[in-house]
């Protein structure tokens, strides 16, 4: 640990209150990927595991192949609606968005940033420069939608999603096709949702040179001829 914690801080800059959970984070997703040795590829290759996930920070990965394309999630972190259970949106992140983004194509990243101030710059570039977003509007959480409103306005490509019972948008939902997930997240639930989800993903990318987008359409003025009689 001794020999950890000096590389840790003096080759990737980690403050000590950090090397404890970076090891533990670590040795688990050693033993999910059943890397037993220093070289990972002897071990991954006979792997089971068809999509592994590499949970550091708040970056997650897929590790079969070299994705390219980068969706950045926005999102609630904290429950604030009493129908919410504490670690409602930990679940739907780990068991539904970061699997489906995977499954389509996407490495699946997130800032967990709690509370309504300012956002920092670094969150605002991987807002703007991410290939996707990725936008939960569940319970309308005024920073997720704050967020958007930049990605929007600068014409990028968003794929929104929101739980079943969260109500419309009439500004969002009447414009852009919004994906409801099950927000039990039952088993069957789950199941049921991601192959959508994937989908949803999937179509967002695709169409994001579409003219069809948020701000193409709010932009476009139809100009009728008049004739004006002196």
């Amino acid at each position: 640990m001794k020999y950890l914690s000096n590389t840790l801080e003096d080759k990737f800059k980690l403050h000590p209150d950090f090397h404890e959970e970076f090891s533990k984070v670590f040795s688990e997703n050693c033993k999910e990927l059943n890397i037993t040795n220093g070289n990972p590829l002897s071990d991954s290759e006979s792997s089971p595991i068809s999509h592994s996930t590499i949970v550091i920070g708040e970056t997650r990965k897929n590790t079969k192949g070299k994705l390219k394309l980068k969706a950045f999630v926005i999102m609630p972190f904290v429950e604030r609606n009493d129908i919410r259970a504490q670690g409602f949106f930990k679940e739907v992140l780990d068991s539904l968005i970061i699997p489906a983004g995977i499954e389509a194509g996407f490495n699946v990243e997130t800032a967990n940033k709690q509370g309504s101030d300012v956002i920092q710059s670094t969150i605002i570039n991987d807002l703007l420069e991410a290939d996707l977003v990725i936008a939960d509007l569940t319970d309308h959480n005024p920073n997720v939608l704050f967020e958007l409103g930049m990605r929007m306005a600068n014409d990028l490509p968003v794929a929104l999603i929101k739980t079943k019972d969260t109500g419309k948008i009439f500004d969002v939902d009447n414009m852009l096709r919004v994906y409801e997930y099950n927000q039990n997240l039952w088993k069957s639930t789950i199941e049921s949702d991601i192959p959508s989800l994937i989908e949803h993903f999937k179509a967002a990318w695709d169409n994001r040179g579409s003219e069809q987008t948020y701000m193409k359409k709010l932009r476009r003025v139809s100009i009728q001829p008049s004739t004006i009689t002196y």
